[in-house]
């Protein structure tokens, strides 16, 4: 097998080195995937402050202390966007939900009730 090569601080590296055979340097590792995914996810997000405050809540890595209400409010969306963004990186990234999350089933509570509720005012809105 040839040494592949790719791009690192502006230099030609091999990204794989056959001297590591046994260590976990190939572009199949399951750091590369993950990290793969995470840039493809920032690139296609339309708020990347957001998703980085939101990965930052959900992993706990450089977490400040804010609740879900103090990041939708620095960043002028609602707080279900806030939850959103975080239980969609929980499910691409295989986190389980923080302190600072509703669990599954407290999830599908709030979105019951809001149905319920959504329901209701369609129903007066009718009458």
């Amino acid at each position: 097998m040839g040494i592949t090569y790719s791009w690192e601080n502006g230099e030609r590296v091999p990204s794989h080195d056959p001297r590591y055979e046994g260590e976990e340097n190939t572009i199949d590792s399951p750091a590369l995937v993950m990290m793969r995914a995470f840039i493809g996810f920032l690139l296609d997000c339309p708020d990347k402050e957001l998703s980085i405050e939101c990965l930052s809540l959900v992993s706990g890595v450089g977490y400040k202390g804010k609740s879900m209400a103090d990041i939708a409010r620095d960043h002028k969306v609602t707080r279900a966007t806030v939850s959103r963004r975080c239980v969609d990186l929980c499910k691409m990234f295989g986190i389980s939900p923080t302190r600072a999350m509703r669990n599954p089933s407290g999830q599908v509570n709030c979105r019951n009730a809001r149905a319920k509720f959504l329901l209701k005012l369609v129903k007066d809105e009718i009458q």
